[in-house]
């Protein structure tokens, strides 16, 4: 199994809840983390990964867990301190890999299964990033609802991203994502399950959209 980072749960709960709305979020216009938690969409889908997915892979007991929840919870949904969507999205690949991929790895290694809403997670914010091009002063954009919205981060990232299509074949589309060592640190291919999982989802946002994507997930969790 995974080993799992010796550091606050506290941090390591909400840096995954963070990092799995941040894609999708972004994708569904949404401004700001509070506005995420508010959403009819994105609450439920994030509840399901919460209590199926992130507590049960964190290797602590549900008497540690299930307060940490309320606390987290609790802080994203606070209106005094605005979190915008749009601070995020700089860091998101490099928070993904840190916060979210590491309970994946456990979840998989433990159920020999891929967890749906961790999954669905990192195909938004693909199909997120890979609308980004290249602009004539060297800034990345994309389109988000039919509006240009500026990128920032990792020149690297957004470079490898802009190689790539959010139409293209799914199985390609996978590959792409999951191999690019400029984007992660290995090669994801070698995760059992996960290519196949990325690329069925990646399918489900090109030809469901993403509301009914992210329902089809939200559904596969709460039947793990």
């Amino acid at each position: 199994m995974e080993r799992q980072p010796k550091e606050d749960p506290r941090l390591r709960m909400q840096g995954c809840m963070l990092s799995l709305i941040t894609g999708p979020g972004t994708l569904l216009g949404l401004e700001t983390v509070q506005d995420c938690m508010k959403d009819d969409l994105l609450r439920p889908f994030l509840g399901q990964a919460l209590l199926k997915e992130i507590m049960p892979s964190m290797g602590l007991g549900r008497e540690v867990l299930d307060p940490l929840a309320i606390e987290v919870c609790r802080d994203m949904e606070d209106t005094r301190v605005t979190q915008p969507l749009a601070l995020l999205l700089p860091s998101a690949v490099r928070a993904w890999e840190a916060n979210a991929l590491p309970l994946l790895l456990a979840f998989q290694a433990r159920e020999e299964r891929i967890p749906a809403c961790l999954c669905m997670s990192l195909a938004a914010l693909a199909m997120l990033l890979a609308g980004a091009r290249r602009r004539p002063d060297g800034t990345y954009a994309c389109l988000i609802n039919g509006r240009e919205g500026a990128l920032s981060g990792d020149e690297e990232i957004l470079s490898s991203f802009a190689r790539m299509s959010c139409d293209m074949p799914p199985e390609a589309f996978s590959y792409a994502v999951l191999s690019d060592r400029a984007i992660w640190d290995r090669d994801l291919r070698q995760v059992p399950g996960l290519e196949d999982a990325l690329s069925a989802q990646l399918q489900d946002l090109q030809l469901l959209g993403l509301a009914a994507a992210l329902d089809k997930a939200r559904l596969a969790a709460e039947a793990e």
